[in-house]
């Protein structure tokens, strides 16, 4: 039979929420599902996005997807046997987010300092006109961040121009995927409104490839970084990530850790606090004055944290495996989804939300859940 107690871990008062710089970059997808007007389906390119996702997220950095119109886009040439990609495919999280892409209206350029237009065919419609992706791209520029393309994804450079109506990357080294590797005879390409090779020439680019073709080929010209096919993701994500480093290090208000690691650190702490008897823990990850409430067999159980955390005996290390399963930031409030595991005994899901006041992330609410294991995960 399975019981559940809902918690809320209530504060009493917070100082006002300051300003705050975010150490984040911006993927661009396209919500086209097929080549131009015909009937043959395209998408986003999944290892394309993951790769250099993962890149970027274990270099502190969190990452946001938009598309030109929003919300789900397809996605497709995916190698589930890859690893990385299998990791991604049953990453809820990560799917979540390619499930709600964010429209180019709720992006604020200033919370960004690197722009990464992702490929697949689906990436030769929809983005490269969007005139307020492109503004996006120019204002992070401009503020010293990187703009980045990979293979079909380099079609979103093509009209990129400066305030002035000059290209934006004039006599810079561009990469994509080349005509030369195209089929031309096949209906997919003639639907194609463009050619990245001719388009990126056109806008006084330098258009460069490999004549070998998945050989890891990719471009630094100054602040653009630019592949030619998925073989170079994870080199060019490296690459961006040492401007980045370089860019923005000593000094720059946003060469801070980023929103990610610091909530990642705060629930660190309560899950690793409460399975160590770590209570200094808890105190640094929940705000000082939350009270507990707690509903079981519909009665009403309150108490202060102080109390709650007076449970944790310090050095009494608890038998329970903890594990953060998902986090949702926005500006400066995050739901996170934690599970913890009592072996032999029972599993619990702990939601939190979390507010950025002081610069800082403090757990301000937690509701839970749990169950019994079954039988016979208890032997």
């Amino acid at each position: 039979m399975n019981k559940t107690i809902a918690a809320l871990l209530v504060f009493i008062s917070l100082s006002p929420v300051g300003s705050y710089a975010q150490k984040k970059i911006l993927f661009v997808t396209s919500n086209q599902d097929f080549y131009g007007n015909t009937k043959i389906t395209t998408s986003n390119h999944f290892e394309e996005l993951v790769v250099p996702y993962d890149t970027f997220i274990k270099a502190g950095y969190t990452v946001d997807f938009i598309s030109p119109k929003g919300g789900a886009v397809p996605i497709g040439y995916i190698n589930a046997s890859d690893s990385l990609q299998k990791k991604y495919l049953y990453d809820g999280w990560f799917m979540d987010k390619l499930g709600h892409t964010k429209k180019p209206t709720e992006i604020i350029a200033d919370n960004y300092i690197a722009i990464f237009y992702g490929g697949g065919g689906a990436a030769m419609f929809g983005v490269a006109e969007n005139t307020a992706i492109q503004k996006i791209a120019r204002d992070i520029y401009n503020k010293n961040g990187v703009v980045s393309s990979i293979c079909h994804g380099t079609a979103g450079l093509a009209f990129l121009k400066d305030e002035a109506g000059n290209s934006l990357y004039k006599g810079r080294k561009i990469t994509g995927y080349p005509d030369k590797f195209e089929n031309r005879d096949m209906e997919y390409y003639k639907a194609f409104p463009f050619s990245i090779d001719h388009a990126i020439k056109n806008n006084d680019g330098n258009f460069v490839h490999s004549d070998k073709g998945r050989d890891a080929f990719y471009i630094v010209d100054g602040r653009f970084v630019t592949g030619q096919d998925p073989t170079s993701a994870s080199k060019m994500a490296n690459e961006i990530v040492k401007i980045l480093n370089t860019n923005f290090k000593d000094g720059n208000k946003m060469a801070v850790k980023s929103d990610l690691t610091q909530i990642t650190e705060v629930l660190s702490d309560y899950i690793e606090g409460t399975a160590n008897g770590q209570p200094e823990r808890l105190r640094k990850a929940f705000h000082q004055n939350f009270n507990l409430y707690t509903v079981a067999k519909d009665t009403l159980w309150i108490r202060s944290g102080e109390q709650y955390i007076a449970n944790i005996k310090d050095g009494q290390k608890l038998n329970r495996i903890g594990r953060i399963v998902s986090i949702d930031i926005e500006k400066d409030a995050a739901m996170a989804k934690v599970e913890i595991v009592v072996p032999n005994s029972r599993t619990f899901t702990d939601y939190f939300l979390l507010l950025k006041y002081q610069s800082t992330w403090k757990i301000v609410h937690k509701s839970y859940s749990w169950q019994e294991l079954p039988k016979a995960e208890k032997k």
